[in-house]
């Protein structure tokens, strides 16, 4: 039987013990640039939750809603469209609350699922209000995260 030499093991004690219980440096590095297109996606529903409206759609994007009387695709529909409803509403106000925000390994995708309230006076001064439930896809286009899907609708009342 053949003995092990001394430094060989210790060698291989060592690189084992290293190796254990630390993420190679390319892992390390993924999963800070993941963590840092999560929160950049976050700031971005932050801001607008705050009355900036920062967020951006694809050239592409479908915009599905019960507001518009069909889905708009593409960014300059979506924006036209929801010119047209806004120009209906006042003292519009809605907020966004992420339940889930997946990003894929690729990080060029992701989806968000969460729910929303939205309160507007109508165009005879009607006070509207109500909560719902949206599924938000995002796509990074050339280092930026902008909607490539946008589908809500009203959440009914249990009775």
């Amino acid at each position: 039987m053949q003995r092990i030499n001394p430094i060989c093991k210790l060698i291989c004690i060592a690189l084992l013990a290293l190796g254990s219980g630390t993420q190679p440096v390319a892992a390390q590095n993924a999963t800070s640039a993941k963590a840092r297109d999560e929160q950049a996606i976050r700031s971005l529903i932050q801001q607008e939750n705050e009355g900036k409206r920062v967020i951006k759609y694809t050239d592409e994007a479908i915009f599905v809603s019960g507001a518009y009387p069909r889905p708009a695709i593409g960014a300059k529909q979506v924006e036209t469209m929801s010119r047209e409803v806004s120009s209906k509403r006042s003292n519009e106000s809605r907020s966004a609350e992420t339940v889930r925000l997946v990003l894929s390994k690729s990080r060029d995708l992701a989806y968000e699922f969460g729910n929303f309230k939205l309160s507007f006076d109508d165009s005879d001064g009607k006070k509207i209000n109500f909560a719902g439930s949206y599924l938000r896809v995002w796509r990074k286009v050339d280092g930026e995260w902008k909607v490539d899907a946008f589908f809500a609708r009203p959440n009914r009342d249990v009775q």
